[in-house]
């Protein structure tokens, strides 16, 4: 029986912290760039204050070299994969999606997303978190995986209930105190959902 990689960290040093490009119908998820120009779209991104408001850093300011520093930080990590969220057609980065062992999930691998700009509503999102999902299950072998969202982000609550995350608490987030819902989903529920990837 093939050995079941129960973290991230496990699979990425078994694989040199290499991550795998995951092609879909309409986007392609990639490392992340190395480049001037996309650090500074991700700081246009990271900038806007609704998108702050949907991550929770209405009071963070970030600069350039903040977001280089960010991503130089993540790519040493084995215990994160963060991928770039690429327009299959155009060739244009519109967000990113990220998995990683938690400790707010007490190492649990813990899932994700932010598309960025004027991409959202596009369905990339639910494409983008598919393709991780689907990888996640099949090659990482995870069991179960994890996220927080803020209640008031109803985009985002839908599209994980849609990929079908189950709520099993609700918190207040430590920082600033907003609400968040815990969700989880395991690889029997995402197969039965899903039967047709897995």
């Amino acid at each position: 029986m093939d050995k079941k990689l129960q973290t991230v960290e496990e699979y990425n040093r078994n694989h040199n912290n290499e991550l795998p490009e995951l092609i879909g119908e309409k986007v392609i998820l990639m490392p992340i760039p190395d480049s001037n120009e996309f650090y500074s779209l991700y700081l246009e991104w990271i900038s806007n204050e609704d998108m702050k408001k949907k991550i929770g850093e209405e009071k963070s300011e970030y600069a350039w070299k903040d977001v280089k520093e960010m991503h130089d930080e993540w790519r040493k990590d084995f215990r994160n994969m963060t991928f770039c969220i690429i327009d299959k057609t155009t060739k244009e980065p519109v967000g990113d999606v990220n998995i990683f062992d938690s400790d707010e999930f007490n190492g649990l691998p813990e899932i994700s997303i932010m598309i960025g700009g004027q991409h959202p509503g596009k369905g990339y999102g639910k494409e983008a978190s598919r393709l991780l999902l689907d990888f996640a299950f099949t090659k990482l072998k995870l069991g179960e995986i994890h996220l927080s969202v803020y209640k008031d982000n109803l985009p985002a609550v839908i599209l994980y209930e849609k990929l079908g995350f189950k709520t099993y608490a609700e918190v207040n987030d430590e920082d600033n105190g907003r609400e968040e819902y815990l969700m989880k989903i395991t690889k029997q529920i995402y197969r039965k959902i899903n039967a047709s990837s897995l």
